[in-house]
């Protein structure tokens, strides 16, 4: 949390700077990093749909399922991740480029669906890929399932080529794919960019989907990647916001309220310690 808050203070300030590298003016198009149908479980371009509009980081992130007809995450005991439709399903890049960062050997948490996470898990995005693509332009793959990354720093990657597979690594409630673009590899300095999806299928109930030649998902919707098929295609855009005084004084203060709740828990642990000596 520490490393999170620092470093979207320096994001921020990059945000600020004039001719701030989070210009949305080179948007990289992407595809969805999954085949098939998946519902965007958190996630949008914007206030209202957004993923963690406070976090400038994840600002445009998305969090993904897999859901049934009922619009069920799982089937079975929920509290065992392998209940889930999405764990153990195949990630992919969603452009071509280089991977500039994987990391493995994090264990998926073996409970999901109560709420908690692994808060002993050696980083937040448990297992993940960062991928580099044309225009300084990364994006970040994470809670991927314990030793399921067949890619490796350095690798060129092709759009729709396997990566790893969907997991319960990290913080994570329930297993999910957590996938953002962003202006630098760095996950904890980046500034989160809007995620352009190319040649798409959306729709919000059975009955009534959209073939989006080029544009922008949000949260309850169920895409899947699609070809036009004679179709002419919806085309978006969406302008990105950049980070502003606003949001360096929100983070500033939230700082310092955690510095303070720190201080105070060692102080009370020092006070049992002393009481109990």
């Amino acid at each position: 949390m520490l490393l999170q808050i620092s470093g979207q203070i320096t994001a921020i300030i990059r945000g600020l700077a004039k001719g701030s590298a989070a210009a949305n003016d080179n948007p990289v198009i992407l595809r969805l990093p999954f085949d098939g149908w998946w519902k965007v479980h958190n996630g949008g371009v914007t206030k209202s749909s957004s993923h963690s509009w406070n976090i400038i980081s994840q600002r445009y992130a998305y969090d993904f399922v897999i859901v049934d007809e009922s619009d069920k995450s799982f089937q079975g005991n929920p509290k065992y991740p392998g209940s889930y439709f999405a764990f153990g399903q195949p990630v992919l890049a969603a452009a071509d480029g280089v991977v500039v960062e994987a990391r493995d050997g994090i264990r998926d948490y073996s409970r999901a669906g109560t709420g908690w996470i692994d808060w002993r898990t050696r980083d937040i995005r448990g297992n993940y890929v960062i991928i580099e693509h044309q225009g300084q332009r990364y994006t970040l793959y994470a809670h991927l399932q314990a030793k399921s990354i067949c890619v490796k720093t350095s690798e060129l990657v092709k759009a729709g080529q396997v990566i790893g597979r969907c997991g319960h690594s990290g913080h994570s409630t329930e297993p999910h794919l957590h996938f953002q673009l962003q202006d630098k590899a760095n996950f904890f300095t980046a500034i989160g960019l809007p995620a352009c999806f190319s040649r798409i299928e959306r729709k919000t109930n059975e009955r009534h989907s959209q073939y989006v030649e080029s544009g922008y998902i949000e949260r309850d919707q169920r895409v899947r990647n699609a070809t036009s098929d004679g179709r002419e295609g919806i085309v978006e855009k969406a302008a990105l916001a950049k980070p502003g005084i606003g949001d360096l004084v929100k983070i500033i203060v939230i700082s310092l309220f955690t510095v303070l709740g720190i201080l105070a828990v060692i102080a009370r642990l020092v006070e049992l310690v002393v009481g109990i000596l």
